[in-house]
Protein backbone atom coordinates (compact mmCIF):
# COMPACT_ATOMS: atom_id res chain seq x y z
CA UNK A 1 0.00 0.00 0.00
CA UNK A 2 0.93 3.43 -0.55
CA UNK A 3 0.87 6.90 2.64
CA UNK A 4 -2.57 8.83 1.72
CA UNK A 5 -2.60 12.02 0.41
CA UNK A 6 -1.17 14.86 2.69
CA UNK A 7 0.39 18.28 2.67
CA UNK A 8 3.95 18.45 2.54
CA UNK A 9 5.75 21.60 4.72
CA UNK A 10 9.45 21.73 4.89
CA UNK A 11 10.00 24.43 7.62
CA UNK A 12 13.80 26.18 7.53
CA UNK A 13 14.07 26.86 11.53
CA UNK A 14 11.99 25.54 14.62
CA UNK A 15 9.88 28.87 14.77
CA UNK A 16 8.02 27.94 11.59
CA UNK A 17 7.41 24.14 12.16
CA UNK A 18 6.16 24.97 15.42
CA UNK A 19 3.77 27.73 13.77
CA UNK A 20 2.83 24.94 11.22
CA UNK A 21 2.10 22.13 13.88
CA UNK A 22 -0.18 25.02 15.87
CA UNK A 23 -2.25 25.27 12.85
CA UNK A 24 -2.58 21.73 11.84
CA UNK A 25 -2.99 20.50 15.30
CA UNK A 26 -3.69 16.38 15.55
CA UNK A 27 -4.21 17.03 11.67
CA UNK A 28 -0.38 16.89 11.53
CA UNK A 29 2.95 14.86 12.02
CA UNK A 30 6.66 15.31 12.37
CA UNK A 31 8.99 13.75 10.16
CA UNK A 32 12.70 13.59 10.90
CA UNK A 33 13.90 10.08 9.85
CA UNK A 34 10.75 8.57 8.68
CA UNK A 35 11.62 4.61 9.20
CA UNK A 36 9.12 3.97 12.22
CA UNK A 37 6.21 6.90 10.93
CA UNK A 38 6.66 5.86 7.06
CA UNK A 39 5.61 1.82 7.63
CA UNK A 40 2.87 3.26 9.57
CA UNK A 41 1.99 5.67 6.88
CA UNK A 42 2.24 3.18 4.00
CA UNK A 43 0.23 0.55 6.01
CA UNK A 44 -2.13 2.82 6.13
CA UNK A 45 -2.24 2.49 10.41
CA UNK A 46 -2.16 6.85 10.07
CA UNK A 47 -3.78 9.23 7.34
CA UNK A 48 -2.05 12.85 8.88
CA UNK A 49 -3.19 15.19 6.69
CA UNK A 50 -0.18 17.29 7.48
CA UNK A 51 3.49 16.33 7.37
CA UNK A 52 5.93 18.28 9.07
CA UNK A 53 9.46 17.59 7.21
CA UNK A 54 12.10 19.16 9.87
CA UNK A 55 14.99 18.22 7.31
CA UNK A 56 15.70 21.03 6.19
CA UNK A 57 15.31 23.19 9.80
CA UNK A 58 19.01 24.15 10.67
CA UNK A 59 20.50 23.57 14.06
CA UNK A 60 19.32 20.07 15.24
CA UNK A 61 22.28 17.85 14.17
CA UNK A 62 24.82 18.41 16.54
CA UNK A 63 25.65 15.84 19.21
CA UNK A 64 27.45 17.69 22.19
CA UNK A 65 28.57 16.26 24.98
CA UNK A 66 28.93 19.00 28.14
CA UNK A 67 27.92 18.93 31.95
CA UNK A 68 27.95 15.51 32.24
CA UNK A 69 25.15 15.04 29.27
CA UNK A 70 25.07 13.75 25.65
CA UNK A 71 22.89 16.33 24.18
CA UNK A 72 21.78 14.41 20.76
CA UNK A 73 19.55 17.36 18.04
CA UNK A 74 16.62 15.90 16.05
CA UNK A 75 18.00 15.38 13.31
CA UNK A 76 21.15 13.02 14.49
CA UNK A 77 20.86 9.93 12.32
CA UNK A 78 21.43 6.82 14.07
CA UNK A 79 24.32 5.70 11.87
CA UNK A 80 25.99 9.40 12.85
CA UNK A 81 25.63 9.36 16.85
CA UNK A 82 27.09 5.04 16.85
CA UNK A 83 30.06 6.84 15.02
CA UNK A 84 30.39 9.50 17.66
CA UNK A 85 33.54 9.25 19.30
CA UNK A 86 32.41 12.05 21.99
CA UNK A 87 29.79 10.01 22.61
CA UNK A 88 31.01 6.50 23.12
CA UNK A 89 33.56 8.40 25.64
CA UNK A 90 31.12 9.58 28.18
CA UNK A 91 28.29 7.17 27.61
CA UNK A 92 29.25 3.89 26.26
CA UNK A 93 25.43 1.82 26.36
CA UNK A 94 25.33 4.70 23.50
CA UNK A 95 26.52 2.55 20.94
CA UNK A 96 26.05 -0.92 22.65
CA UNK A 97 22.25 -0.31 22.32
CA UNK A 98 22.66 1.67 18.68
CA UNK A 99 24.33 -1.42 17.54
CA UNK A 100 20.94 -3.44 18.20
CA UNK A 101 18.49 -0.83 16.31
CA UNK A 102 17.39 -2.84 13.34
CA UNK A 103 19.84 -2.49 10.31
CA UNK A 104 22.57 -0.04 8.96
CA UNK A 105 19.89 0.75 6.16
CA UNK A 106 17.67 2.21 8.99
CA UNK A 107 20.02 3.61 11.17
CA UNK A 108 21.16 5.75 7.98
CA UNK A 109 17.88 7.61 8.04
CA UNK A 110 16.17 7.04 11.82
CA UNK A 111 17.29 9.17 13.92
CA UNK A 112 17.58 9.04 18.12
CA UNK A 113 15.14 11.59 19.06
CA UNK A 114 12.70 10.48 16.56
CA UNK A 115 13.23 6.90 18.16
CA UNK A 116 11.83 8.07 21.89
CA UNK A 117 8.99 10.52 20.58
CA UNK A 118 7.54 7.26 18.71
CA UNK A 119 7.53 5.60 22.27
CA UNK A 120 7.47 1.91 21.00
CA UNK A 121 8.50 0.11 24.12
CA UNK A 122 10.17 -2.81 21.34
CA UNK A 123 12.18 0.48 20.99
CA UNK A 124 16.03 0.31 22.19
CA UNK A 125 16.20 4.19 22.60
CA UNK A 126 13.55 4.91 24.73
CA UNK A 127 14.97 2.32 27.18
CA UNK A 128 18.69 4.11 27.27
CA UNK A 129 17.16 7.20 27.48
CA UNK A 130 15.15 5.56 31.14
CA UNK A 131 18.92 4.01 32.36
CA UNK A 132 20.93 7.12 31.77
CA UNK A 133 17.76 9.01 33.96
CA UNK A 134 17.48 11.48 30.34
CA UNK A 135 15.54 14.22 29.20
CA UNK A 136 13.48 15.18 26.40
CA UNK A 137 13.54 19.04 24.89
CA UNK A 138 10.98 20.29 23.89
CA UNK A 139 9.83 23.95 22.70
CA UNK A 140 6.18 25.17 21.58
CA UNK A 141 4.60 28.47 21.20
CA UNK A 142 4.59 28.61 25.17
CA UNK A 143 8.09 27.97 24.89
CA UNK A 144 11.14 26.11 25.87
CA UNK A 145 10.83 22.95 28.27
CA UNK A 146 12.85 20.01 29.87
CA UNK A 147 10.57 16.86 30.38
CA UNK A 148 12.01 13.94 32.67
CA UNK A 149 11.94 10.55 31.06
CA UNK A 150 9.24 9.55 33.52
CA UNK A 151 6.99 12.03 32.58
CA UNK A 152 7.66 12.10 28.69
CA UNK A 153 6.20 8.20 28.21
CA UNK A 154 2.70 8.01 29.05
CA UNK A 155 1.70 4.62 27.08
CA UNK A 156 2.25 3.00 24.48
CA UNK A 157 3.52 5.18 21.49
CA UNK A 158 1.64 8.10 23.67
CA UNK A 159 4.16 10.85 25.14
CA UNK A 160 3.11 13.80 27.23
CA UNK A 161 3.91 16.34 24.17
CA UNK A 162 1.36 18.70 22.90
CA UNK A 163 0.15 19.13 19.20
CA UNK A 164 2.31 22.22 18.84
CA UNK A 165 5.46 20.86 20.34
CA UNK A 166 8.32 19.57 18.78
CA UNK A 167 11.15 17.81 20.60
CA UNK A 168 14.07 19.64 19.44
CA UNK A 169 16.92 17.76 21.09
CA UNK A 170 17.25 14.48 24.06
CA UNK A 171 20.40 14.28 27.20
CA UNK A 172 21.37 11.24 27.73
CA UNK A 173 23.01 11.37 31.27
CA UNK A 174 26.32 10.30 31.83
CA UNK A 175 27.57 8.01 34.61
CA UNK A 176 30.17 8.11 37.50
CA UNK A 177 33.49 6.83 37.14
CA UNK A 178 33.53 3.19 37.84
CA UNK A 179 30.68 2.60 35.90
CA UNK A 180 30.53 -0.27 33.41
CA UNK A 181 27.49 -0.76 30.86
CA UNK A 182 25.94 -3.52 28.74
CA UNK A 183 23.09 -4.17 26.51
CA UNK A 184 22.01 -7.37 25.23
CA UNK A 185 18.26 -8.44 23.19
CA UNK A 186 17.53 -11.44 22.02
CA UNK A 187 15.03 -11.53 18.49
CA UNK A 188 13.93 -13.84 15.85
CA UNK A 189 16.40 -12.65 13.57
CA UNK A 190 19.16 -10.22 13.35
CA UNK A 191 17.55 -6.60 13.71
CA UNK A 192 14.39 -6.99 14.33
CA UNK A 193 12.79 -6.25 17.01
CA UNK A 194 13.73 -7.52 20.69
CA UNK A 195 11.78 -10.19 22.02
CA UNK A 196 13.04 -9.23 25.35
CA UNK A 197 16.24 -6.65 25.68
CA UNK A 198 18.28 -4.99 29.06
CA UNK A 199 20.55 -2.52 29.19
CA UNK A 200 22.07 -2.11 33.05
CA UNK A 201 24.45 -0.28 34.30
CA UNK A 202 27.03 -1.18 37.48
CA UNK A 203 29.46 0.96 39.41
CA UNK A 204 32.22 -0.38 41.62
CA UNK A 205 33.49 1.11 44.64
CA UNK A 206 36.78 -1.02 46.15
CA UNK A 207 35.86 -3.63 44.23
CA UNK A 208 32.41 -4.67 45.18
CA UNK A 209 29.09 -3.23 43.54
CA UNK A 210 28.07 0.16 44.75
CA UNK A 211 25.21 0.70 42.46
CA UNK A 212 23.10 -1.03 39.63
CA UNK A 213 19.97 -0.57 37.53
CA UNK A 214 18.44 -1.79 34.28
CA UNK A 215 16.03 -0.74 31.90
CA UNK A 216 13.48 -3.28 29.21
CA UNK A 217 12.86 -3.66 25.85
CA UNK A 218 9.75 -4.99 24.77
CA UNK A 219 8.78 -6.14 28.79
CA UNK A 220 6.91 -3.20 30.08
CA UNK A 221 4.01 -0.97 28.40
CA UNK A 222 6.17 2.02 29.22
CA UNK A 223 9.86 2.30 29.81
CA UNK A 224 11.06 1.61 33.25
CA UNK A 225 14.24 1.41 35.42
CA UNK A 226 14.61 -1.29 38.05
CA UNK A 227 17.12 -0.23 41.08
CA UNK A 228 19.02 -3.73 41.33
CA UNK A 229 21.68 -2.13 44.01
CA UNK A 230 19.42 -4.08 46.96
CA UNK A 231 20.19 -7.60 45.59
CA UNK A 232 23.97 -7.23 44.46
CA UNK A 233 24.87 -3.96 46.10
CA UNK A 234 28.50 -5.08 48.52
CA UNK A 235 29.08 -7.89 46.50
CA UNK A 236 32.22 -8.17 44.55
CA UNK A 237 31.86 -9.79 40.98
CA UNK A 238 33.57 -13.12 41.26
CA UNK A 239 33.43 -13.81 44.44
CA UNK A 240 31.65 -16.58 46.28
CA UNK A 241 28.27 -14.27 46.64
CA UNK A 242 27.95 -13.18 43.33
CA UNK A 243 26.35 -16.01 41.85
CA UNK A 244 23.83 -16.12 44.10
CA UNK A 245 23.18 -12.23 43.86
CA UNK A 246 22.80 -12.80 40.10
CA UNK A 247 19.99 -15.26 40.90
CA UNK A 248 18.46 -12.93 42.93
CA UNK A 249 18.78 -10.06 40.22
CA UNK A 250 17.09 -12.59 37.89
CA UNK A 251 14.12 -12.93 40.46
CA UNK A 252 13.91 -9.40 40.57
CA UNK A 253 13.48 -8.77 37.11
CA UNK A 254 11.03 -11.36 36.82
CA UNK A 255 8.40 -9.82 38.97
CA UNK A 256 9.49 -6.44 38.03
CA UNK A 257 8.64 -6.82 34.16
CA UNK A 258 4.99 -7.24 32.20
CA UNK A 259 5.14 -9.19 28.97
CA UNK A 260 2.64 -9.69 27.05
CA UNK A 261 2.10 -12.88 24.26
CA UNK A 262 1.98 -12.87 21.02
CA UNK A 263 2.65 -14.16 17.75
CA UNK A 264 6.66 -13.94 18.23
CA UNK A 265 6.52 -15.41 21.70
CA UNK A 266 4.51 -16.07 25.12
CA UNK A 267 4.69 -13.92 27.67
CA UNK A 268 6.58 -16.59 30.00
CA UNK A 269 9.70 -17.00 27.48
CA UNK A 270 9.83 -13.29 27.28
CA UNK A 271 10.14 -13.43 31.56
CA UNK A 272 12.72 -15.84 30.92
CA UNK A 273 14.74 -14.03 28.49
CA UNK A 274 14.46 -10.83 31.02
CA UNK A 275 16.14 -12.64 33.76
CA UNK A 276 18.63 -14.48 31.68
CA UNK A 277 19.61 -11.32 29.65
CA UNK A 278 20.14 -9.34 33.01
CA UNK A 279 22.40 -11.85 34.05
CA UNK A 280 24.91 -12.15 31.43
CA UNK A 281 24.64 -8.11 31.17
CA UNK A 282 25.47 -7.75 35.00
CA UNK A 283 28.21 -9.51 34.87
CA UNK A 284 29.26 -8.12 31.64
CA UNK A 285 28.92 -4.90 32.79
CA UNK A 286 30.89 -5.65 36.08
CA UNK A 287 33.42 -6.71 33.96
CA UNK A 288 34.08 -3.50 31.84
CA UNK A 289 33.57 -1.49 35.24
CA UNK A 290 36.88 -2.83 36.22
CA UNK A 291 38.33 -1.72 32.92
CA UNK A 292 36.84 1.55 32.60
CA UNK A 293 39.06 3.89 31.05
CA UNK A 294 39.06 7.68 31.41
CA UNK A 295 35.64 9.90 30.10
CA UNK A 296 35.03 13.30 29.25
CA UNK A 297 35.07 15.57 32.50
CA UNK A 298 32.00 16.49 34.05
CA UNK A 299 32.44 20.44 32.89
CA UNK A 300 34.34 19.50 29.37
CA UNK A 301 32.60 20.92 26.78
CA UNK A 302 32.86 19.43 22.84
CA UNK A 303 30.79 19.52 20.09
CA UNK A 304 30.86 17.36 17.33
CA UNK A 305 30.28 18.09 13.51
CA UNK A 306 27.85 15.29 12.68
CA UNK A 307 29.64 12.91 10.06
CA UNK A 308 27.53 13.37 6.62
CA UNK A 309 26.91 16.84 6.55
CA UNK A 310 29.51 18.47 4.10
CA UNK A 311 28.90 15.38 1.97
CA UNK A 312 25.09 16.32 1.55
CA UNK A 313 25.69 19.25 1.07
CA UNK A 314 28.46 19.11 -1.85
CA UNK A 315 25.52 16.66 -3.29
CA UNK A 316 23.34 19.29 -3.58
CA UNK A 317 20.86 18.89 -6.28
CA UNK A 318 20.18 22.54 -7.56
CA UNK A 319 20.04 26.17 -6.68
CA UNK A 320 18.35 27.44 -3.31
CA UNK A 321 15.78 28.73 -5.39
CA UNK A 322 14.52 25.10 -6.75
CA UNK A 323 14.94 23.80 -3.12
CA UNK A 324 13.06 26.69 -1.76
CA UNK A 325 9.92 26.20 -4.15
CA UNK A 326 8.25 23.59 -1.78
CA UNK A 327 9.92 24.98 1.88
CA UNK A 328 5.98 24.52 2.83
CA UNK A 329 3.18 22.45 1.78
CA UNK A 330 1.29 25.50 0.41
CA UNK A 331 -1.76 23.14 -0.26
CA UNK A 332 -0.53 21.78 -3.27
CA UNK A 333 -0.84 18.74 -4.28
CA UNK A 334 2.15 18.03 -6.51
CA UNK A 335 5.92 19.22 -5.78
CA UNK A 336 8.88 19.63 -7.90
CA UNK A 337 11.64 17.09 -7.52
CA UNK A 338 15.44 17.54 -8.29
CA UNK A 339 17.42 14.82 -7.26
CA UNK A 340 21.13 13.68 -8.44
CA UNK A 341 20.88 10.15 -9.36
CA UNK A 342 23.68 8.25 -10.45
CA UNK A 343 25.62 11.62 -11.11
CA UNK A 344 22.86 13.47 -13.48
CA UNK A 345 20.24 15.87 -12.13
CA UNK A 346 16.64 14.39 -12.86
CA UNK A 347 13.71 16.49 -12.13
CA UNK A 348 10.05 15.45 -11.90
CA UNK A 349 6.51 16.95 -10.31
CA UNK A 350 5.36 14.27 -8.27
CA UNK A 351 2.84 14.26 -5.27
CA UNK A 352 4.55 14.78 -1.97
CA UNK A 353 3.58 11.04 -0.79
CA UNK A 354 5.74 9.75 -3.68
CA UNK A 355 8.20 7.43 -2.08
CA UNK A 356 11.68 7.58 -3.46
CA UNK A 357 11.28 3.60 -4.75
CA UNK A 358 8.45 5.13 -6.94
CA UNK A 359 10.39 8.03 -8.15
CA UNK A 360 12.90 5.60 -9.30
CA UNK A 361 11.02 3.19 -10.81
CA UNK A 362 8.24 4.97 -12.24
CA UNK A 363 8.90 8.93 -12.39
CA UNK A 364 12.77 8.36 -14.02
CA UNK A 365 12.28 4.82 -15.15
CA UNK A 366 15.17 3.18 -13.23
CA UNK A 367 13.23 -0.23 -12.52
CA UNK A 368 16.60 -1.69 -11.21
CA UNK A 369 15.33 -0.73 -7.70
CA UNK A 370 13.21 -3.60 -6.70
CA UNK A 371 9.68 -3.34 -4.34
CA UNK A 372 8.89 -5.65 -2.12
CA UNK A 373 7.72 -5.13 1.35
CA UNK A 374 7.03 -1.80 1.88
CA UNK A 375 8.37 -1.26 5.47
CA UNK A 376 11.51 -1.58 5.15
CA UNK A 377 12.27 -5.18 6.01
CA UNK A 378 13.08 -7.16 2.77
CA UNK A 379 16.17 -4.43 1.78
CA UNK A 380 15.30 -5.00 -1.95
CA UNK A 381 14.82 -1.42 -2.47
CA UNK A 382 18.15 -0.83 -0.68
CA UNK A 383 19.86 2.28 -2.69
CA UNK A 384 23.01 4.50 -2.19
CA UNK A 385 22.11 7.58 -0.15
CA UNK A 386 25.41 10.02 0.05
CA UNK A 387 27.23 6.62 -0.27
CA UNK A 388 24.90 5.16 2.61
CA UNK A 389 22.22 2.17 2.43
CA UNK A 390 19.14 2.91 2.79
CA UNK A 391 15.57 1.48 2.06
CA UNK A 392 14.37 3.86 -0.85
CA UNK A 393 10.66 2.86 -0.08
CA UNK A 394 10.86 4.36 4.01
CA UNK A 395 11.92 8.08 2.09
CA UNK A 396 10.08 10.21 0.24
CA UNK A 397 11.31 11.45 -2.99
CA UNK A 398 10.59 15.47 -2.00
CA UNK A 399 12.88 14.29 1.56
CA UNK A 400 15.58 13.04 -0.67
CA UNK A 401 16.08 16.47 -2.67
CA UNK A 402 19.10 17.57 -0.76
CA UNK A 403 20.67 14.35 -1.68
CA UNK A 404 23.07 11.91 -4.21
CA UNK A 405 21.10 8.84 -4.60
CA UNK A 406 22.96 5.69 -6.59
CA UNK A 407 21.11 2.89 -7.36
CA UNK A 408 21.97 -0.42 -8.98
CA UNK A 409 22.36 1.01 -12.41
CA UNK A 410 24.71 3.32 -11.31
CA UNK A 411 27.37 0.77 -9.68
CA UNK A 412 29.17 -0.30 -12.59
CA UNK A 413 31.51 1.84 -14.52
CA UNK A 414 31.11 2.84 -18.38
CA UNK A 415 33.62 0.22 -19.14
CA UNK A 416 33.01 -2.87 -17.04
CA UNK A 417 30.82 -3.82 -13.86
CA UNK A 418 31.83 -2.87 -10.32
CA UNK A 419 33.53 -5.62 -8.41
CA UNK A 420 30.74 -6.67 -6.25
CA UNK A 421 28.68 -7.16 -9.68
CA UNK A 422 31.61 -9.15 -10.71
CA UNK A 423 32.28 -11.19 -8.32
CA UNK A 424 28.15 -12.29 -7.67
CA UNK A 425 28.51 -13.20 -11.15
CA UNK A 426 31.30 -15.17 -10.56
CA UNK A 427 29.70 -16.75 -7.33
CA UNK A 428 26.55 -17.58 -8.39
CA UNK A 429 25.04 -15.27 -5.80
CA UNK A 430 22.28 -13.76 -8.72
CA UNK A 431 19.92 -16.58 -8.06
CA UNK A 432 16.22 -15.19 -9.53
CA UNK A 433 17.49 -11.59 -8.87
CA UNK A 434 14.53 -10.19 -7.41
CA UNK A 435 16.53 -9.19 -4.04
CA UNK A 436 19.95 -8.87 -5.85
CA UNK A 437 19.80 -4.78 -6.51
CA UNK A 438 19.74 -4.44 -2.90
CA UNK A 439 22.16 -6.78 -1.64
CA UNK A 440 24.37 -5.08 -4.34
CA UNK A 441 24.22 -1.77 -2.90
CA UNK A 442 24.02 -2.87 0.32
CA UNK A 443 27.45 -5.05 0.05
CA UNK A 444 29.09 -2.20 -1.82
CA UNK A 445 28.51 0.20 1.09
CA UNK A 446 29.77 -2.21 3.47
CA UNK A 447 32.69 -3.38 1.79
CA UNK A 448 33.86 0.64 1.58
CA UNK A 449 33.90 0.59 5.53
CA UNK A 450 35.20 -2.91 5.92
CA UNK A 451 37.31 -3.89 3.35
CA UNK A 452 38.09 -7.34 4.37
CA UNK A 453 35.48 -9.08 6.35
CA UNK A 454 35.39 -13.00 7.77
CA UNK A 455 32.48 -14.94 6.40
CA UNK A 456 30.79 -13.84 9.63
CA UNK A 457 30.83 -10.76 9.27
CA UNK A 458 29.74 -11.04 5.71
CA UNK A 459 26.80 -12.63 7.12
CA UNK A 460 25.98 -9.76 9.55
CA UNK A 461 26.54 -7.20 6.59
CA UNK A 462 23.90 -9.07 4.63
CA UNK A 463 21.58 -10.02 7.91
CA UNK A 464 19.17 -6.74 6.83
CA UNK A 465 18.38 -8.78 2.67
CA UNK A 466 16.14 -11.24 2.18
CA UNK A 467 16.96 -13.65 -0.66
CA UNK A 468 13.34 -15.59 -1.54
CA UNK A 469 15.63 -18.45 -3.05
CA UNK A 470 17.24 -18.83 0.74
CA UNK A 471 20.52 -18.97 -0.82
CA UNK A 472 22.64 -17.06 1.56
CA UNK A 473 25.70 -18.97 1.01
CA UNK A 474 26.50 -17.88 -2.21
CA UNK A 475 25.77 -14.65 -1.23
CA UNK A 476 27.96 -14.75 1.59
CA UNK A 477 30.82 -16.17 -0.92
CA UNK A 478 30.27 -13.26 -3.30
CA UNK A 479 31.00 -10.84 -0.02
CA UNK A 480 34.24 -12.10 0.23
CA UNK A 481 35.34 -12.48 -3.50
CA UNK A 482 34.31 -9.12 -3.92
CA UNK A 483 36.33 -7.86 -1.18
CA UNK A 484 39.21 -10.09 -2.80
CA UNK A 485 38.57 -8.22 -5.91
CA UNK A 486 38.49 -5.06 -4.82
CA UNK A 487 42.06 -5.69 -2.50
CA UNK A 488 43.20 -6.93 -6.12
CA UNK A 489 43.26 -3.14 -7.76
CA UNK A 490 44.87 -0.37 -6.98
CA UNK A 491 42.72 1.67 -5.51
CA UNK A 492 39.42 1.51 -3.48
CA UNK A 493 36.35 1.26 -5.36
CA UNK A 494 33.99 4.26 -4.51
CA UNK A 495 30.35 3.53 -3.99
CA UNK A 496 29.75 6.20 -6.93
CA UNK A 497 32.36 5.80 -9.52
CA UNK A 498 34.37 9.14 -10.72
CA UNK A 499 34.06 11.17 -12.31
CA UNK A 500 30.35 10.20 -13.31
CA UNK A 501 29.25 10.13 -10.18
CA UNK A 502 31.14 13.22 -8.04
CA UNK A 503 28.92 16.93 -7.24
CA UNK A 504 31.28 18.55 -9.90
CA UNK A 505 30.60 16.62 -13.01
CA UNK A 506 26.70 16.14 -12.43
CA UNK A 507 25.09 16.95 -15.43
CA UNK A 508 21.77 17.95 -16.42
CA UNK A 509 19.32 15.35 -17.74
CA UNK A 510 19.66 15.32 -21.48
CA UNK A 511 22.78 17.08 -21.63
CA UNK A 512 26.07 14.92 -22.67
CA UNK A 513 28.16 14.27 -20.08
Amino acid sequence: MKPAPFVHHAPRSVEEAIRVLAEVGHDGKVLAGGQSLIPILNMRLASPGHLVDINRVEGLADVTVANGWVRVGALVRHRELERSEPAQLAQPVLRQALLRVAHPAIRTRGTTVGSIAHADPCGEMPAILALTEGVVEATGPAGPRDIAWPDFFQGTLETSLAPDELVVAVRFGCFVDGTGTAFLESARRSGDYALAGVGVAVTLQDGTVSGARASFVSLTDVPSVLDLEPVVGGVEPGSSAWDAALEAAVEAVRDHVEPESDIHATSEYRRMLAGELTKRALAQAARSAHSTGTRAPEDSSSVQDVPGRAARSAHSTGTRAARDAHSTGGGRDDVPVTLVVNGTRRTATVPARRLLSDFLRHDLQLTGTHVGCEHGVCGACTVLVDGEPARSCLMFAVTAQDHAITTVEGLASEEAMSPVQQAFTECHGLQCGFCTPGFLTTVTAYLDENPSPTAADAREAISGNLCRCTGYQNIVKSVLRAAELREEQSEPYAAEPAPRHTASSVVAEGESA
